[in-house]
């Protein structure tokens, strides 16, 4: 008996076939990355949250603090990627993350998946070279009000330092993910390369949505680029971590998750 051999159209027919079924798989394979890369970036901010729960237990309620300004080359050895280090195992607190330390590589818990911004080094993927003083360390941004270093202007002699100062931990913003573009004014790298942002000099309506958006990836994980409906990841004092909308942690600056006085 003669073997009967597929025709031209039987072939097409099944090739329209295969194209209309990788045609509805991948947008749902591609969602699913989202997600992956979604929830390990969330994984990695919970962690940060937590190492800063041991970090005030062992130092008698005192916060981590940042050590990395928005246009300065700062001091990453009081910056939370380096005094967290002992409960993330990220960095050991005398490595020299220099660009001409051929052997340091961004740990994983500081830098969130996808992260694709370009003031990375070039070994790391980005476009900085070598010799700048200036690159990015780490996708993470740490709340200013919390900052001994960096605290904003009005309460300079007062910093919410310590989580016994704190009244609302659960409702207080302590991590979050940085922009990952230049500065929005002047092109330069701005607070992708810094540790801390400065919600203080945010407003409110939308001046709020465009210099939130320069400081922190508030559509990271979903929605425009500047809108209220922005979805990121944001970590908070007690500990916990949840992908939210921005509008759910920041309104204007007397309803916001940001200041300890007003979060709510």
């Amino acid at each position: 008996m003669r073997n009967r051999a597929f025709t031209l159209i039987e072939l097409l027919v099944v090739i329209a076939v295969t194209a209309l079924l990788i045609g509805i798989l991948l947008p749902a394979l591609g969602a699913a990355r989202k997600t992956a890369r979604q929830t390990r970036c969330l994984s990695n901010i919970r962690s940060l949250g937590m190492a800063q729960l041991m970090y005030s237990d062992t130092y008698k309620g005192y916060l981590a603090d940042v050590g990395l300004p928005h246009g300065g080359i700062g001091d990453p050895t009081k910056s939370f990627i380096f005094t967290l280090s002992e409960y993330i195992g990220s960095i050991p607190r005398d490595y020299d993350p220099a660009p001409a330390n051929e052997n340091y590589f961004t740990p994983e818990v500081l830098r969130s998946p996808g992260d694709k911004s370009r003031y990375w080094l070039t070994r790391e993927g980005g476009q900085q070279g070598q010799s700048t003083g200036i690159w990015r360390r780490t996708s993470y941004g740490m709340n200013d009000w919390l900052s001994r270093t960096y605290p904003p202007g009005l309460y300079s002699n007062e910093p919410f330092d310590r989580l016994g100062k704190i009244e609302r931990p659960s409702l207080t913003v302590q991590f979050f993910l940085l922009t990952e573009d230049p500065d929005l004014y002047s092109g330069n790298a701005g607070f992708a390369v810094s540790d801390h942002v400065h919600t203080e000099l945010w407003g409110a309506g939308t001046q709020s949505l465009v210099e939130a958006s320069n400081q922190v990836h508030i559509a990271k994980w979903g929605g425009p680029k500047r809108s209220a409906g922005s979805l990121s990841n944001y970590s908070f004092l007690d500990g916990h971590a949840a992908p939210l909308r921005f509008e759910r942690v920041y309104a204007d600056p007397l309803h916001n998750s940001f200041d300890p006085t007003v979060a709510r």
